[in-house]
């Protein structure tokens, strides 16, 4: 694997940890491991049935908004203490 391949991965699988940890401030369950090779219904579905009682009235691309910007503003406040 090319050291820009590697450099990739490691990328994605930082964000993916993100949006599975700041899930757990919208569902009764974090999003699963592996929620990036699920299909978009499934996805759906998954969050649709996990969803934390205060948002169980959101649109599903609504709380998925939420944990996406929640995922942006933990990696960005982490950057920012790493210097």
């Amino acid at each position: 694997m090319k050291k820009v391949e590697i450099e990739k991965y490691k990328e994605e699988d930082i964000i993916n940890s993100d949006l599975i940890e700041a899930s757990n401030y919208y569902l009764t369950e974090a999003l699963p491991d592996n929620f990036h090779k699920l299909s978009e219904k499934k996805l759906n579905t998954f969050i649709e049935d996990h969803l934390w009682q205060p948002f169980e009235y959101e649109e599903i691309d609504v709380v998925w908004e939420h944990i996406e910007t929640l995922a942006s503003g933990m990696r960005a406040y982490i950057n920012k203490q790493k210097g």
